[in-house]
């Protein structure tokens, strides 16, 4: 009777459980399934408006005008751009706020009458690739080099032999750029983002780190102009981002406050100073890297005696307070190497055994710094000794994941470039292989690639502030370069002069 009563209770307890899962599921938001892409079939382009004078001509323009628009799963075609293996994120939006700090116009101009509209973000590769701007079924508009071209859908059937010859073009035709070195093709951009000191005007206050971005573009191995702006440009599979830092005072104490948005909404009220929560101790933060949905940072409390935390934040989530576990992103594999790392650290070094002893790492005190061409990962202890904050670091012996660095890879070794640069302290070279950054002390030197061995000399060099590192690098090639230029030009960007 007893364990009759046991297994109903049992079973409640389990349907109970079931019905509140699929509450829960239903309420959840989610991109689409890649089968089933938000926009299908064949469009048509009808007309355009123009949105920058910076953009293309209107002879340029109405070259678009009545050709089709392919929208398949495994394939997208706008005009001669072939998009393989198209994901989708979809977003409801205001209408005005969206166009007017996305694209600097009212809904009036592109006759959207609606309050909120539908954005459907298209990447390929990791890569932004457009954004749809969705009123109503069977139109969408697309913002294509300054200009909006505005779509009408014809047909839901596509032609399958059509679609196979796009796909197989485009294989043969990356193929080919890659296996012959093609000059003709050949494009590069970064985006570098740097961090540097800057000292405080106040006596016995402390510096602050500030940081820009760079946007660096070659074509044929021959750089263009080189463009800044303030704060952290970052390119993420939903758009492009700012990151930055305020420091707010606050009845004598400094708080470091960091923001991350999105380029299409103005600045948050969140983090506005009078938004400001009071601060109970100063706390500066220093940013230490910066990919496409992690932060590593450095937080020194109750500056400059209280303990310095090294934790990796979720960029949507920067101001949570939670820092993520390294088992989080590389599972149990990391969690093994962090606490391996740790133990062979202390073990080999006689005073940190000593001074460490019994002292077991936190998971979540971990972050990337550069090392030899690299992203690695260093691991942090913080002990409490005579009342003062102290910390260890150790590198954690396991390569950073792609959830944490997209790209990561040397086509020149270091050994090369010692020899090319002696002082060199840093270096990237572009996933076409083709162009190599060398930072030095002082100076970003730019030299090109050819089988591996660097050019003689420098094309180009860039005036690097102070104690001036990277924190972020993210590459574009091909037909990427002329999507991130022209949003990175909207963003106050000025020359580098030479």
């Amino acid at each position: 009777k007893l364990c009759l009563i046991f297994i109903i209770v049992l079973l409640t307890i389990l349907f109970s459980s079931c019905e509140f899962t699929n509450i829960e599921t239903t309420e959840r938001i989610k991109p689409p399934d890649n089968n089933t892409p938000p926009i299908l079939g064949e469009w048509k382009i009808e007309k355009y408006k123009k949105s920058s004078e910076n953009g293309l001509t209107d002879e340029e323009a109405k070259k678009f005008l009545d050709k089709k628009v392919l929208f398949h799963e495994k394939v997208v075609v706008i005009g001669d751009d072939v998009c393989l293996n198209p994901s989708y994120k979809i977003k409801n939006v205001s209408t005005s706020d969206y166009l007017l700090y996305q694209y600097k116009v009212k809904p009036e101009y592109l006759g959207i009458e609606s309050k909120n509209i539908r954005i459907i973000t298209l990447t390929s590769e990791e890569k932004l690739f457009y954004e749809f701007i969705k009123e109503k079924d069977g139109e969408i508009i697309v913002n294509i080099d300054g200009v909006f071209f505005y779509l009408t859908k014809i047909s839901d059937n596509l032609n399958e032999k059509e679609l196979k010859e796009y796909v197989e073009n485009e294989k043969a035709i990356n193929y080919e750029s890659l296996a012959s070195g093609n000059s003709e093709i050949l494009r590069t951009g970064i985006l570098l983002g740097l961090r540097y000191y800057e000292e405080s005007e106040q006596e016995n206050r402390p510096g602050q780190w500030k940081y820009r971005t760079l946007w660096i573009s070659s074509k044929n191995k021959t750089i263009g102009n080189i463009y800044e702006t303030e704060d952290i440009f970052l390119p993420r599979k939903t758009g492009f981002w700012k990151v930055g830092m305020n420091r707010v005072n606050i009845d004598n104490k400094l708080k470091d406050v960091l923001y991350a948005y999105p380029l299409s909404k103005e600045f948050p009220e969140m983090y506005k100073y009078e938004d400001i929560d009071e601060a109970k101790e100063s706390i500066i933060k220093t940013i230490n890297y910066l990919g496409n949905d992690y932060i590593s940072l450095e937080s020194f409390e109750n500056f400059p005696k209280g303990k310095v935390r090294l934790n990796i934040f979720p960029i949507d989530n920067i101001n949570s307070g939670n820092p993520v576990k390294i088992s989080d992103i590389i599972g149990e594999n990391g969690q093994k190497a962090f606490y391996e790392s740790a133990a062979r650290e202390f073990s080999s070094d006689y005073k940190s055994k000593n001074d460490y002893l019994d002292i077991k790492p936190q998971e979540d005190s971990f972050g990337l710094t550069r090392r030899n061409g690299h992203w690695i990962m260093k691991g942090r202890i913080n002990v409490l000794e005579e009342d003062r904050d102290l910390y260890k670091d150790f590198n954690i012996k396991i390569i950073p994941p792609k959830e944490l660095v997209m790209y990561d890879e040397l086509s020149v070794s270091w050994n090369e470039v010692k020899h090319r640069v002696p002082e060199a302290l840093d270096v990237f070279t572009s996933p076409n292989e083709d162009i190599a950054l060398i930072l030095t002390h002082n100076n970003i030197l730019i030299y090109t690639i050819d089988q591996g061995k660097l050019s003689k000399e420098y094309i180009r060099k860039i005036k690097l502030n102070d104690s001036e590192a990277v924190v972020m690098a993210e590459w574009a090639t091909g037909k990427y370069i002329y999507t991130w230029e022209e949003e990175f030009l909207k963003n106050m960007a000025s020359v580098v002069e030479e």
